[in-house]
């Protein structure tokens, strides 16, 4: 059996579409077990090679909490039904990538996944987070220049949903995903950025994390695992990083619970509430009662900072806050943010939205530079933590691709920091990433835990597979109009290109009149669970797999007979 080994010269960015050695070892062990599943069920056949499997991939949508229960309750039931050794690679967006981040410490979960089940279910079920570590956690990150609310949102709202705060490393699951016993793992995010300038539609949106590489598949780019977040230059390592924990990744790959109206009001609350009496004689925000904060200056500024920005983003009235503002920048002698709100102030109802968001912005950055003086450790946090919130600075890591003259085509060389943040923004499902022509995919098992609309996922990925020329089934939307009644499973083909699968989480076969009350009861704002509701969730995603193991198995036989080596 071949093993991946890391060397010292793979510690240089790569630029190419080709998959990495540690990829490609790894998914030819995976082959041996997929070949030898098909065989004992009697799909393939003994001059049957490993070149002539059918590459299987599944993959979980985003949903918060309610996709990582429903892919782990997915996951168990395939294994149940012999479903889960015939897959070779398994990609998730979101919440299924705490599922299987959580999966993936065990160097051979597949065997023993329905033990890791009832795990999950004590570990939901019993509350272990501890405030004052999440708080010691965030002042840690907070010394590190690239602080963002991803910090946050890891040690005060994943930590807290999932009760562990998993300290190991993605590069630490190579044994998990190179002997063949496990599919490959593949977790999504996008660059902020280029999501911003090139929409949803551009693949170079796309960045994907696996335990041997890490970067952006459409630009061919990447660089090893545990050397993302170092500082590169011209291509190759210029000052080395620890790499980021398992719990900062899965508060960047899982962030969006929402708009970022909702999320901008959680996070405001949850910054008010640390500061305030959530740690009473801890710090030195503990000035009094529940409710009161620290009323320097330094963190008056910064809180009046947040309430401009949220009432000039709602398009509200901002002579009051423009007040406030002046008389609190002119007693803490901020010159120039001083002189530029009044600025604003002077012609502000005379701009259109877009303008005057235009000068919040500026305004933001002015206020950062002059304002980041040196004062008391908490207060400090405070400040770093809402200058976050106002610029919305999510994921930010060092840039791989900073001055790297080859990879100029790219736009991103002259970026020495980048954002990566859930892909749920992008498209809910990482279909782009399992689409790489490199991976050659046959056959896609869609899992959809989405909230509302199942079948939003799959009509993005046609409309960026059109937009890219990418083959990909014809999708009839005559078959996806029934979005509050879903059948449990969608099958979508075509001549060579691969075969779809789409799962709705919640439809008229396991839970028949009662699909609405299920999409209430497991609302993605819902950050936790009763132990039975967390069975009940199983229950109904192993559904989907028992109600349509034939129709799977009998796809997989259709594709194995009609395969060949240049698929």
């Amino acid at each position: 059996m071949k093993r991946f080994q890391w060397r010292k010269d793979d510690r240089t960015i790569r630029l190419s579409h080709e998959l990495s050695k540690g990829e490609k070892e790894a998914t030819e062990n995976r082959k041996a077990k997929v070949l030898e599943c098909l065989k004992s069920l009697g799909i393939a056949r003994d001059e049957d090679t490993k070149d002539d499997m059918p590459n299987i991939a599944v993959l979980g949508s985003g949903g918060g909490l309610r996709a990582m229960i429903a892919l782990q309750g997915s996951l168990v039931e395939m294994k149940k039904q012999g479903l889960l050794d015939a897959v070779l690679y398994l990609c998730g967006v979101s919440g299924s990538t705490w599922c299987m981040s959580t999966l993936y410490k065990d160097k051979d979960w597949t065997e023993k996944v329905q033990d890791l089940e009832e795990r999950l279910c004590d570990t939901l079920s019993k509350s272990s987070w501890d405030l004052h570590k999440a708080y010691s956690l965030v002042c840690q990150a907070a010394k590190d220049e690239l602080f963002s609310l991803t910090d946050i949102w890891a040690s005060f709202v994943v930590y807290k949903i999932l009760n562990q705060y998993d300290q190991t490393k993605l590069s630490q699951q190579d044994d998990a995903s190179t002997s063949g016993t496990n599919p490959y793992p593949i977790y999504a995010a996008v660059e902020a950025k280029i999501l911003h300038k090139a929409h949803e539609n551009s693949p170079g949106t796309w960045f994907e994390f696996t335990p041997h590489e890490s970067g952006f598949p459409g630009l061919g780019a990447f660089v090893c695992t545990k050397d993302l977040g170092s500082k590169f230059e011209n291509g190759k390592l210029k000052d080395n990083s620890e790499e980021k924990s398992i719990c900062y990744l899965q508060g960047l790959w899982g962030s969006v619970f929402g708009c970022i109206e909702e999320n901008i009001k959680y996070l405001k609350e949850l910054v008010l509430q640390i500061f305030s009496g959530g740690l009473r004689g801890k710090h030195e925000y503990a000035v009094g009662g529940a409710g009161t904060h620290c009323t320097c200056t330094h963190c008056r500024s910064a809180l009046l900072l947040l309430e401009f920005h949220g009432h000039a983003s709602a398009g509200e009235d901002c002579e009051g806050v423009f007040g406030k503002l002046k008389e609190v920048l002119k007693e803490h002698k901020g010159k120039n943010s001083y002189q530029k709100c009044c600025e604003m102030s002077e012609t502000w109802n005379s701009k259109t939205l877009a303008a005057r968001m235009e000068e919040c912005a500026e305004f933001g950055r002015i206020f950062e530079t002059e304002h980041g003086g040196s004062v008391s450790s908490a207060c400090q946090l405070f400040w770093k933590i809402c200058i976050c919130i106002f610029h919305w600075r999510w994921g930010s890591i060092y840039n791989f691709l900073y001055k790297c003259r080859d990879a100029k085509s790219t736009g991103l060389d002259k970026d020495e920091v980048i954002n990566l943040i859930d892909a749920g923004i992008g498209i809910n499902s990482a279909y782009p990433l399992v689409l790489r022509p490199e991976r050659k995919v046959k056959l896609i098992l869609s899992f959809d835990f989405s909230s509302k609309d199942p079948f939003k996922t799959i009509k993005k990925t046609a409309k960026y597979c059109e937009a890219n020329n990418i083959p990909f089934p014809k999708i009839d939307p005559e078959k996806l109009k029934n979005t509050d009644t879903p059948s449990s499973c969608y099958i979508f083909r075509g001549k060579d290109i691969p075969t779809v699968m789409h799962f709705p989480l919640f439809n008229k076969e396991n839970c028949p009149d009662k699909i609405h009350d299920f999409r209430e009861r497991y609302s993605t704002f819902h950050f936790s669970y009763k132990e039975d509701d967390v069975k009940e969730l199983l229950k109904r995603a192993k559904m989907n797999i028992s109600n349509n193991k034939e129709r799977i198995w009998e796809e997989i036989q259709q594709i194995v007979s009609s395969s060949t080596k240049k698929f």
